[in-house]
This record gives C-alpha cells, sequence and structure tokens, in this order.
C-alpha cells in the first residue's frame, strides 16, 4: 500500500523485479538546513550533496482518491492527470503501495508518471491471485511488468544525481507475523519465511554505490514500533491492540545496519491506515524517530482524495423579485490531494509534513501542511 520519484535518470544493480509502495523525489528549492549540536534535537544525516524532496503517497487501493476523498476508505485513489498537476506542483522525487484490488489499469497510469519513481506493491495488489501461473499472465505478473525496474520489492533502485539508493521490502505484504501469498512469494521469489526474506532484502542492499544513503520502502512497517492501537504499526481493529509490524523487515534492517556502512535515515512504508479502524476521529502516529535516529515514515494516508463542490443555481427567475423559487446545487469544481513530502537539505534530514493540494482546473495550491518533523524541534524516540 505504498510508492517514490525525481527529475533525473535512474539505475539498478539488482536483478529481482518487483514493485509497489511509491516514492517521487524532486530538487528541492529549499536550503535551509540545521546546525543544531544538541542531543536532544533530532539531527539526520545524509549523503547526498543536493537538496532533494521526496513526494510519498501510501496506499492506493481504491476507495476513492488516491489524494481525493469522498470520504471512504477507499484504495485506488489515484487520477493520472490530476496527481500529474499536484506532483508537478510539489516537485518531488518518489512515492509508495496498495493501488488497488489487482487494479491493472492504475498501476499502468502510476507507471505513466513522467517522474523518476520508485514502488513496492502491497497485498491488495494480489488480492485474487495466490500462486503463480505457469499457463498465463495473472495480474499481478501484469503490475510487475507495467512499472518495470522501478518496483523494487526485494531489490535497489539507485539514484546516482542524489546519492540515494532505495531498498525494497517484501512485497504484497498484509503485516504480521504469517507471511501473505506464501506461496507466490516461494514461486516468484524463492521466499519461503520469514528468515529467507529478511536475507533477501538485506541481500538487495549489496553492491550499494559508495557514498551513497539507503531508504527502505516497503508496504508495511517494521516490528518493534509499539503495539498500542495508535501505533504506527498497531492494531486498532482488535480490542486488546498489538504489533502487527513485518518481523522479516525489522531483522533486515538490523542486520543492515550491523553489517554495511551504509546510513539508513528513512525508512518508509503505509498499509496502516492514519484513520483508526472505529472511526471516532483517533488518529495513528504516522512517525517514529528510532534511538538511532532513523525515522520510520507511515504514508497510508486514507481516504487521500477530497472533492471540492460549488453552490450551481437552478430553476429561473429571483424569488425577491418574481416570487419564483430558486434552489442551488453543489456541483463538484475539484479536489483535494494528499501527499506525505521529505526534505533533505544539504545532506540531513530537514522536514517531513502532510501536505493537502487543491486542484481546481489549472489552478494548483497548497491548502493545508502539517508538520511532522523538523530539524532542531524536539522529537519523542522510540
Amino acid at each position: 500500500m505504498l510508492r517514490p520519484w525525481v527529475g533525473v535518470h535512474s539505475s539498478s544493480s539488482s536483478t529481482t523485479t518487483n514493485p509497489c509502495c511509491f516514492i517521487t523525489t524532486f530538487p528541492s528549492s529549499s536550503s535551509s538546513s540545521s546546525s543544531s549540536s544538541s542531543a536532544s534535537q533530532i539531527r539526520v544525516s545524509m549523503a547526498a550533496a543536493s537538496s532533494i524532496r521526496i513526494g510519498i503517497v501510501g496506499d492506493v487501493e481504491f476507495q476513492l482518491i488516491i489524494f481525493s476523498t469522498e470520504f471512504s476508505r477507499k484504495h485506488d485513489d489515484w487520477d493520472l492527470q490530476e496527481d500529474t498537476k499536484a506532483l508537478q506542483f510539489l516537485q518531488p522525487d518518489k512515492e509508495c503501495g496498495d493501488f488497488g484490488n489487482e487494479n491493472v489499469e492504475l498501476v499502468k497510469s502510476v507507471s505513466e508518471l513522467k517522474l523518476p519513481k520508485a514502488v513496492i506493491l502491497g497485498n491488495h495488489d494480489c488480492w485474487t491471485t495466490q500462486q503463480f501461473s505457469q499457463k498465463k499472465k495473472d495480474r499481478v505478473q501484469l503490475q510487475l511488468e507495467c512499472l518495470g525496474e522501478e518496483h523494487v520489492g526485494y531489490r535497489r533502485l539507485d539514484f546516482p544525481n542524489l546519492k540515494l539508493s532505495v531498498v525494497g521490502g517484501r512485497p504484497f505484504s498484509h503485516g504480521g507475523n504469517r507471511i501473505f501469498r506464501e506461496k507466490l512469494l516461494s514461486s516468484r521469489y524463492g521466499v519461503q519465511d520469514m528468515n529467507g526474506s529478511a536475507k533477501k532484502i538485506c541481500k538487495a542492499s549489496v553492491g550499494t554505490p559508495e557514498g551513497h544513503s539507503i531508504v527502505l520502502l516497503a508496504h508495511n512497517g517494521p516490528t518493534g514500533l509499539g503495539s498500542e492501537k495508535n501505533d504506527i504499526c498497531g492494531r486498532d481493529w482488535v480490542h486488546q491492540g498489538g504489533d502487527h509490524g513485518d518481523p522479516d523487515l525489522e531483522q533486515a534492517i538490523s542486520n543492515m545496519k550491523e553489517t554495511t556502512k551504509f546510513p539508513i535515515p528513512l525508512v518508509v512504508f503505509g498499509h496502516m491506515h492514519k484513520e483508526l479502524a472505529s472511526r471516532n476521529g483517533r488518529l495513528r502516529k504516522m512517525i517514529v524517530v528510532g534511538a538511532d535516529n532513523t525515522i520510520y515514515l507511515n504514508g497510508a494516508i486514507v481516504p487521500r482524495v477530497k472533492k471540492l463542490f460549488h453552490e450551481q443555481q437552478t430553476g429561473t427567475g429571483s424569488s425577491s423579485t418574481e416570487g419564483a423559487p430558486v434552489s442551488l446545487a453543489l456541483e463538484p469544481s475539484g479536489t483535494v490531494r494528499g501527499f506525505t513530502l521529505v526534505e533533505i537539505n544539504d545532506g540531513k534530514l530537514d522536514k517531513i509534513a502532510e501536505t493537502w493540494v487543491s486542484i481546481i482546473g489549472d489552478e494548483i495550491k497548497i491548502e493545508e501542511e502539517l508538520i511532522l518533523f523538523q530539524s532542531g524541534m524536539r522529537a519523542s524516540s522510540l
């Protein structure tokens, strides 16, 4: 249920092709950076010399709007024309998965976005396909072919101009201690258990170019980030709560930090919706700063699209002069679409914000910005 992109050519040295979370990157016009060295203030270093903006779209499994909301819990919320306008306005460099219930046309639309991007497919992207078909192309295969090398499940995608590499976690994750679609993962990727999955994620990082930082992109987050209902990967649909993270991702992150010299400043995922299952207005924690300053970021703003309406007069005449009845009808006029933006300036993670962009015809503007993290601000660590 997650994805990324930027206006540069990207290359990959890994061989496996897998998709669906989605990140996009753009050079940022901001040049600010943090100079604080206080231990109580979070500073996250990245190797990239240039300023970068990463745009994250999580859980585009259509329940209406990928960034538009008919106030339903949809995943298929993606519109190539509208979201392209918003992303060109925001100028990000990446995105994240769960595009819909094996919605090949939606994935094809995302693949046509003319921006460098990284994607990882989620559980809804293999909703009915349970194992690999030897006789015909199933809808999972069609989605993977649409995305090509931009799908980063169990593989790495390098952005040389940004000094950044995206390493993908396990595709099709449903969260929790059991592997979802075990037959599918076994036949396509040779993965049969959590330990094998963790090793495959780590293997994808081998060969990361010198001087790069690694951003991990997964459909679901790792275990170990809390077990309350509103925690970043907490089970909000059962009374007792619980940790619904992926144990293989936690193991892979730990192993990569122990065995590689590359910093992992950011882990991006989705799947666990910001609005809790109770729908009583309670919201999920969408960001966690680890003890080693790795930032764990959930981009699953669902629903992420809200429709805008304007009043349209119907009938004729004026009630004040002619006594004729006048009625007003609500007509759609545009949308407001949600993104998570990460800004990196002078090699340091500078700002993370939930950003809502309104699109009314060719008029595009930021409607609201919720700051989740900013360099120099105090942040609670896990």
